[in-house]
């Protein structure tokens, strides 16, 4: 499993690079200090995420991973406490659980966010690298949807995010063979839990 998470940190590296070249590009680039879409409630990540992220704070300080898990065991307690999530079973399996979720931690931010900066910035999920301007393909079609501060669009000529999802594919069903699985689930958590629970028991 090791190799794959390796893989997968250098599929997140060429993810930001070709992101941050098409928003050079095209000048719709993130404010520095913005960090809204960090401060609204948990969005749903994959369990390959999660045990990225997981392996990832083996790497930062001892003194910021402390703070970071301590944050995220509050907000589960906080959750479970309303019902909306369970360290028990810390799947989301559907819509309607992500939902869920996503709106009873609205007033949540993510437990890696302190002072509006990410603390593990250079380990974050997917969805943190290719989220802001709406990524749009032939006859206009969204491929991407973004935060709506952004007036421009990236064209997929330039961040060919289909291909990407591909790529990130590939990971995904190698993860789930090394783990004996024939085929890929399509299940996912949140990051609270990614740093708190060994997430590789429910693959």
């Amino acid at each position: 499993m090791k190799k794959v998470i390796r893989d997968y940190g250098k599929f997140l590296s060429m993810t930001s690079e070709t992101f941050g070249a098409a928003t050079k590009k095209h000048s719709v680039k993130c404010k520095r200090g913005c960090h809204e879409c960090c401060a609204n409630g948990f969005f749903d990540i994959t369990l390959l995420d999660a045990l990225h992220l997981r392996a990832a704070l083996k790497k930062v300080p001892a003194a910021v991973r402390k703070r970071v898990i301590a944050k995220a065991e509050e907000q589960l307690d906080i959750l479970e406490k309303k019902k909306a999530f369970s360290r028990k079973n810390p799947i989301l399996k559907t819509l309607k659980d992500i939902d869920s979720v996503s709106r009873r931690s609205a007033k949540m931010s993510c437990p890696a966010l302190e002072n509006g900066v990410c603390l593990l910035y250079h380990h974050r999920a997917h969805i943190c690298r290719i989220f802001g301007p709406t990524v749009r393909g032939p006859r206009r079609a969204v491929r991407l949807e973004g935060c709506g501060y952004f007036t421009r669009d990236i064209p997929e000529s330039d961040l060919p995010i289909l291909d990407n999802y591909e790529a990130e594919e590939k990971i995904l069903r190698a993860m789930y063979t090394k783990a004996g699985r024939k085929r890929i689930r399509d299940i996912d958590t949140i990051i609270p839990a990614a740093l708190t629970l060994d997430m590789e028991k429910w693959l």
